[in-house]
Formats: C-alpha cells, sequence, structure tokens
C-alpha cells in the first residue's frame, strides 16, 4: 500500500481519548478488531522509530509522528509508505486513497464475503469489519513480517471473521475456487504493483472470482504509462471500469465483470447502506468522487505474464519522486 503523503503534525490526546474513541464506534466489533491497549502503549512512546524489520520481502519500519503510525517499506535508498493510522480513533482512515477503496461495497448486491489482496496495517480490513458487521473479511499478505508487524504496532486482532492469511494473493486466487462480493487488490512492493498481479492474466482470475453481482476494487498509480496500461488491460477483462481519483497520485478503479449498477441505483445502495450501517466515509459522498476519464494522455498497451515492463512503464513521463 504505497502513498506519497507529507504527515502533518496534531497535537497528541490522552489514551483515555483513543479508549473513548474505540467505544464510540457503530459496532462493539471495533475492540474486537482493534486492540485499544496495544495503541494506548503506541500512543504513549516518544515520536520516531518504533521498529525496523527485515524480512525475505521487505525492509519494514515503523515510526510514530504524534497520533499517527506509519508502516513505510524501503527500497533501494526510497521509502514507501505503506499505512497510516490514526491511534486516538479507529474509525479514522487518515490516507485518502484508503476511504475511496472502501466505496467498492455499494457495487454488489450484498457484501457479505470480502477478500483483500494486501495488509501493510490493516487499515481497510479492519474498517469494512468493524462497519459490515455480518462480513466475512479475508486478507491475503505475501509477507509474514507485515502480519507481525501489524498486529504488534497497529493493534490488528483476527476473530473468526475477519482474518489475516500468510500467502501469495494470485496463488491463493489459484487454489481457492470461492467466490467473493468485493474484491480489493492494494499490494505494493516498493512504488509498484508485483507483475504478476497487474496483467490479463490475474485480472481474469479475479473476475472468475466474483459472485454474481461482484465487484473489485484495485489501487493503481496514475499519470504514467503504466496507468494508461492499466486501464486499458482491465478494460480487456471487464465489462465496466469505474474511475475515482484521489487526485493525490492514485486512482480507485472499480471493476464489474457484468455491467455496472445503473448511477441511480449506486446512490441508492449507498444512502441505504449508510443508513445502516453508519460508515464514517459516507458513501453517498464517495460515489460524487468518480470520474472516468483517464487522466492520462500516454498511449497504453495490454500487459500480459509475457508482457508486463511495470518498472519501466511506471517511470516513463514521470520524475521518479524519492518519498
Amino acid at each position: 500500500m504505497f502513498y506519497d503523503l507529507k504527515i502533518l503534525e496534531r497535537p497528541i490526546r490522552s489514551a483515555l481519548v483513543l479508549t473513548i474513541a474505540l467505544l464510540a464506534t457503530p459496532f462493539a466489533g471495533a475492540q474486537e478488531l482493534i486492540d485499544p491497549a496495544v495503541r494506548a502503549d503506541i500512543l504513549k512512546r516518544a515520536d520516531g522509530r518504533l521498529a525496523h524489520i527485515e524480512t525475505e520481502y521487505n525492509d519494514i519500519f515503523v515510526t510514530k509522528h504524534g497520533p499517527e503510525l506509519v508502516m513505510s517499506f524501503q527500497l533501494k535508498g526510497y521509502d514507501y509508505t505503506e499505512s497510516i493510522a490514526n491511534l486516538t480513533d479507529a474509525n479514522d482512515l487518515p490516507v485518502r486513497y484508503t476511504q475511496l477503496m472502501t466505496v467498492g461495497v455499494v457495487y454488489p448486491p450484498r457484501s457479505q464475503k470480502i477478500l483483500m489482496i494486501g495488509l501493510g496495517g490493516g487499515s481497510i480490513s479492519s474498517y469494512l469489519g468493524r462497519y459490515l458487521p455480518d462480513a466475512q473479511v479475508d486478507t491475503i499478505e505475501v509477507d509474514p513480517g507485515v502480519i507481525g508487524a501489524a498486529k504488534k504496532y497497529f493493534g490488528l486482532k483476527e476473530t473468526p471473521r475477519v482474518r489475516y492469511l500468510e500467502g501469495d494473493g494470485r496463488v491463493f486466487l489459484s487454489r481457492n475456487p470461492a467466490t467473493y462480493d468485493f474484491i480489493l487488490v492494494d499490494a505494493f512492493h516498493g512504488g509498484y504493483v508485483p507483475f504478476h498481479l497487474l496483467t490479463k492474466e490475474f485480472y481474469t482470475l479475479v473476475k472468475q472470482r466474483l459472485a454474481p453481482g461482484g465487484a473489485a476494487a484495485f489501487n493503481v498509480h496514475d499519470n504514467t504509462k503504466l496507468f494508461a496500461s492499466t486501464l486499458l488491460t482491465l478494460r480487456s477483462v471487464f465489462a465496466s471500469v469505474h474511475l475515482y481519483p484521489t487526485r493525490l497520485g492514485e486512482t480507485i478503479v472499480v471493476a464489474t465483470a457484468d455491467s455496472a449498477p445503473e448511477e441511480a441505483t449506486l446512490t441508492t445502495r449507498a444512502t441505504a447502506m449508510q443508513r445502516q450501517f453508519g460508515f464514517r466515509f459516507r458513501l453517498p459522498e464517495l460515489l460524487t468522487d468518480r470520474n472516468d476519464k483517464p487522466g492520462t494522455t500516454q498511449t497504453g498497451e495490454l500487459l500480459t505474464d509475457d508482457f508486463a515492463p511495470v518498472n519501466l512503464y511506471g517511470t516513463i513521463g514521470e520524475q521518479r519522486r524519492k518519498k
């Protein structure tokens, strides 16, 4: 989960405020999915680096900035922010793209079975698990060190309903024929989506694992040739592709195997779900951020397992930004 964000300092509130925020959620699942004691302990620590964890896949850093806890990966001298949590408010999603990814829950007729590929600090998975108290939420993360750090520092807790599983997302989909109402893909290695999660073959596999009426949401960096190629590839597989740009460097793509619901239907569903579940980031308002113009003048090419020059296309026409 990569995001280029300058972290704004905010006054540190007391651990008591953290506990109140966790108790003030619409469902009791907040304490079930986020351990308030872990976050209260982290909140009391001094700002700065709390951990450096070296794994087979990543150099993981956990850093505290006031009430915000950041997980980042370092690759070839560049720091890539993977996740940010507000230690004083378990329901907050401080990063804009994470808010927009949740809009995909209004596309299926029901969102009872959810799969997420890529964990980071677990903000999206735990958010959906709290606000959809009857949904099964499985998250697949290739790096066990990320899962460990998310539990130890971000306070993630597993339940039979919300699980964090070690494994490669594509391998998981290949080996498990189960279908899902909503699939989210937010997996990055440094600044790039791993190529095997960015091809026509992978998107076809995602499509095959969608339940009837299901939807998939992808976090995609925009304004590069890779973005144009990603859109072209997604449109070669899915019947409908809707774009929700953050205007901060990413676009959330919501794709459906069949034609997406009409705009009026999406609005009606969003209003009903908002009334029923009380999402912190209001679904009807998130829908208004849709803008299906690609936002790039680059010419794209179809990405396949035999042709997916991710690193090259990600930098064409762009100055690489050191994070």
